[in-house]
């Protein structure tokens, strides 16, 4: 039997090649945000876009043929039952898609909005009412059948 912290230490090691990897291939672009990234390139691969320039770019983070496409993606542990995403109310934006995965990555939720009807949503909350966001639940009948998605093979990763 092997000893628990070499286990660890192989798991670490495992841990830090895989996101070499995935920066070496463009997947992720910082070592901040992995699953705003992994929404990113979800979204990117499915529906052949390309995702900005700037990772840290306000506004739209994928174009697919000229229509730009916010992106939020949330990892939720399985007792969290948060449903709000932050959200800025700005004007170059076609669509929101709100990716919803359990903390080990499966594909729980996804959401396609028109950004029109996503911005008139946007509510501020918190104790000072400074954050823009919108919560998920004012948005079921835009909520997408995880099969019905494009590229399969690529959203079977996320099952």
């Amino acid at each position: 039997m092997e000893n628990p912290t070499e286990i660890k230490t192989q798991a670490i090691k495992n841990y830090f090649k895989a996101i070499g990897e995935l920066k070496n291939l463009d997947i992720l672009t910082n070592k901040k945000d992995f699953t705003g990234q992994i929404g990113e390139w979800l979204v990117e691969t499915i529906y052949d876009g390309k995702r900005a320039e700037k990772a840290n770019q306000k506004g739209w983070d994928i174009d697919v043929n000229g229509k730009h496409i916010q992106v939020k993606t949330h990892a939720k542990a399985f007792n969290n039952n948060n449903r709000w995403s932050a959200v800025e109310p700005t004007e170059d934006i076609d669509e929101l898609i709100i990716i919803i995965f359990s903390e080990v990555y499966k594909l729980k939720e996804f959401y396609i909005i028109p950004w029109t009807i996503a911005k008139s949503k946007i509510k501020k909350r918190g104790q000072k009412k400074s954050k823009p966001e919108i919560n998920w639940s004012d948005f079921k009948e835009y909520q997408v059948d995880i099969n019905k998605l494009p590229k399969q093979d690529i959203i079977s990763i996320f099952r």
